[in-house]
Formats: structure tokens, sequence, C-alpha cells
């Protein structure tokens, strides 16, 4: 009791000096003080060389504030050390910390576009062929299927974000209320779980995608190792975490000491090394087609385009790595609900961004479907439609072939650079020839020239692509 007047009359000369916080305040908040944080701040306050009514040099001595936290932490309990730092920081008018918009934010705003990628992606593997638009026909396969129980899994990810924020994620756990911290930590806790099984699932979507596109029997094998390493680290990791602490219910109320019999197991390096494998397996699983797409016969700008259409995967192992730097405070921090903060926003744009990611060569074919130009092809490339309809003979005669000199043939997508003009033939002999054009020779089929291999980018070249990317076409147009 003692204590607590000492500090009446201590406050009562601070209140004149500080106006930010009146006398009144400054009362209210002293009887809410824990008798521990109280006594300990009387102590520091003895001990430093600050007068009494000096309000300014108390707050601003960092050898003051020492002590009385050391003071704190060895005398209170952990609610009554949060208790006492709210109140000195609320005396000295600490300015309030508030990050909780980029936990919203970056859930929202990530989901609205990771939806609308995976809208995209499953739009354009659904026509209808038919001029009524009766019969549908869809493309859809099992990465699909993946990937939309990837957005099962990453929706409520998100949008917990929004309740996080509420809760005071993004703020210093010692301006919230004791049962915000444990809803915070409850809700982080199946969120966890949650993204450790939508990482791997977006990656294994990914990699059938790659069975869809390329033929080689090796590539296939390698493939299925790697979508076997991906199931191995989410049913490893997700069982890790689950059962993190005996009893389950201690990963979100032992932050306050006072629970009595279990444990719970070391969350930094749990988090650390989870994190290490999903980078190894990024890299592993986004650089596994880029050899065989450099085998492409396609000229430099395509080549480019499509090596960084693949590539683009690249950045959701730079969100991971990011991620990872800031782990480093991740499960020893004593201020959770401000360092957790990061480690909430970089997970949900990591997982945004690898749906992403992952719809990229899908949108692509919907864009060439319906906006042909803007990947530099016409509708009737986009469409397959390649021949006039005409047969030489009529061609000539209707005036649309003038002469045989004209003629000339064009790789698709507008690659104009090697256009090859065909032999002129004598006028005595054009009218022979233009029947040959549509007519067989008896007896023998007539000489045809090979076509061109058509890519599954839906460019066209004089070249034989590599055996193992020869059928990959069927996927992409689509």
């Amino acid at each position: 009791m003692r204590s607590v007047w000492s500090l009446v009359f201590f406050v009562l000369f601070w209140g004149p000096c500080r106006a930010v916080v009146n006398t009144t305040t400054a009362l209210s908040l002293l009887a809410s003080m824990p008798q521990c944080g109280s006594a300990c701040l009387l102590t520091a306050i003895a001990a430093s060389p600050c007068s009494a009514t000096d309000l300014e040099c108390s707050c601003s001595n960092a050898t003051l504030t020492a002590i009385v936290e050391e003071c704190v932490t060895t005398s209170c309990g952990i609610r009554q050390q949060l208790t006492s730092k709210n109140t000195t920081a609320t005396l000295c008018s600490h300015p309030i910390r508030d990050r909780t918009h980029l936990v919203s934010y970056s859930g929202i705003i990530g989901l609205a576009f990771a939806i609308f990628a995976y809208v995209l992606r499953i739009s354009g593997k659904i026509q209808s062929p038919c001029s009524g638009g009766i019969r549908w026909t869809s493309t859809l396969w099992w990465d699909d299927f993946m990937m939309t129980v990837a957005m099962l899994l990453i929706i409520p990810v998100s949008a917990t974000s929004v309740v996080l924020a509420q809760a005071g994620l993004g703020r210093d756990i010692w301006t919230l209320p004791f049962e915000n911290i444990t809803k915070i930590l409850k809700i982080y806790y199946f969120d966890e779980d949650l993204y450790l099984s939508a990482l791997p699932a977006v990656k294994i979507s990914m990699l059938l995608t790659y069975l869809r596109v390329f033929q080689s029997t090796r590539f296939k094998q390698v493939v299925y190792v790697v979508i076997t390493l991906n199931f191995g680290y989410c049913i490893a990791f997700v069982l890790v975490s689950v059962f993190q602490c005996t009893p389950v219910s201690l990963a979100w109320t032992r932050w306050d000491g006072e629970y009595g019999e279990g444990h719970c197991s070391n969350i930094n390096a749990q988090g650390w090394t989870s994190a290490l494998f999903n980078v190894i397996l990024d890299i592993l699983t986004l650089s596994l087609p880029l050899p065989l797409l450099w085998k492409f016969q396609l000229n430099k700008r395509k080549k480019f385009l499509v090596m960084l259409m693949f590539s683009l995967g690249f950045f959701v192992t730079l969100v991971s790595i990011l991620r990872l730097q800031v782990l480093i405070e991740f499960g020893n921090s004593k201020n959770i609900t401000w360092d957790y903060t990061a480690v909430g926003y970089w997970s949900t744009i990591e997982l945004h961004t690898a749906v992403i990611a992952a719809s990229l060569p899908a949108i692509r074919n919907l864009i060439r479907r319906y906006l042909p130009r803007l990947m530099g092809s016409t509708a009737e490339e986009s469409r397959g439609i390649t021949s006039t309809g005409l047969s030489g003979t009529t061609a000539i005669n209707s005036g649309i072939i003038k002469t045989a000199t004209q003629i000339q043939v064009r790789p698709r997508e507008s690659d104009e650079e090697n256009f090859i003009p065909l032999q002129d033939v004598g006028g005595h002999d054009r009218r022979q020839h233009s029947r040959n054009f549509s007519m067989p020779h008896h007896g023998t089929s007539a000489p045809r020239a090979p076509s061109p291999v058509r890519t599954p980018f839906g460019d066209s070249d004089d070249h034989i692509m590599p055996p193992q990317v020869r059928d990959s076409h069927e996927f992409f147009q689509r």
C-alpha cells in the first residue's frame, strides 16, 4: 500500500509536466498496475539521476527502463508484466504501433488476385464448341483438381487475416486484452496447418501439369519423384505442426506460462526446417521444365517469353526466402502479436503468388483464344485455321491468285522473316500445273512437303522439335 501512495505522490508532480497524461488518467492507470510492477518502478526511479518531477527524463532514460524491465521480469508473471508495460508506456505517452492493415490488406487483396487467376485458369479449359452453347466440353484434369484443393485451403487462411487484424495481430502484445492474445494464437495454429497443406498442393498441381505437357519417360519419372516428396513434406510437417504441443491446446494457451502439465517442441526450429525444405522443393519444382523448354525450336523473342512465363514462379521462391528471414524471431518472441505480423502476411503473399504463377500457362491460352493479337497471332491462327478452303484452280481462276510468284508461305504467329516464294512456272504450263495443284497424279500420291511441327505455344517452325516435347502441343492448344 505504501508503494501505491508513493506513486500517487509521484504522479501529482508528474501530471502538470505532461499535458498528454493528466493526473486523473495517471492515477487510474497506477491503480490498475500490479503491485510487483509499481514496486519495481519506484525502486528504479529512486536509483535514477532523474528528479521526481522530470517525467521526460524518466521516460527517456534507457538505464532506468532496463532496470524496470529486469525487475518486472523477475518479480511478476507474464500477465502482470504486460499490464505493467502497458501502464508505463501510457504514462510516458509512447506511440501505439499498428500494422494491422498490412495483415488484412495482404489477405484480402492477395486472395482477390488468386481467385481471379484461378477462375481464368478454369475458364480457359471449359468451352462450348457449338454456336448455341448447349454442349460444353472441358480439358480439366488432376492438376486442376489439386489447384481447387489448394484454393479451398487458401481461402480460409486469407479470410482469417481480417479476423486476426481485428483481434490485434500487428500491435504490441501489451496493448491487447488477454483473451485476444489467446484468440490470435489459436487462429494462427490452424492457419499454419492449412499453409503447410496448401503450398505442396500448389506445387503438385504444377507437377501434374508437367505430366500433361512433356512426354519424356525419364522426365515423367523425375516428376513423380518430386510429387512424392511434396506429399511427404505435407504429411510430415502437418503432423509435426498439429502435435507441436502436448496437450494440443498449449499451442494457444501457453503464452502466459500459467498452464499445468504439458510441453511444446522447439517451434523456432520447426518453422525454420519447414521453410528451408519448402524453398528447396520450390527450386526443384520450378527448374524441372526449363531444360526442355529451352529445346523448343522458337525464335528468340518467343523463347524468351515462354521461359519468362515459367520462370515467374521463382518469385514465389523469393517470397519464401523473405519469409524465412523473418522467421528468425519466430518462436522466441516475447511480443508475439507484433513479431508474428511479418510471418503472417508473407505467408499469405506466398500462397497467392504461387496460385497465380501456377495458372499463368492456362491464362496465356485463354488470352490467345479470345485476344489473339495480344499474343502476336491472328484469330484464325488461335483456332488453328490455316487454309483458305480454295483449291489451286479455284484460287487462280477467281483472281485471288494472279500469278504463282505471288504465293508465299508464312509461319504462324506472324513470323514474317522467312517467306518462301514458289518457283514461277511457264505461262504455257500454268493451266496444267494449276490442275495438278488440286489433284494428285493418277496411280501415285502427290508428293507433299513435311508439315512444320507446331509447338505447344501455338508457333510453327521449320525445325523438328525434340521428341520429349513433340506431343506437348495438345495441352497448350486446349
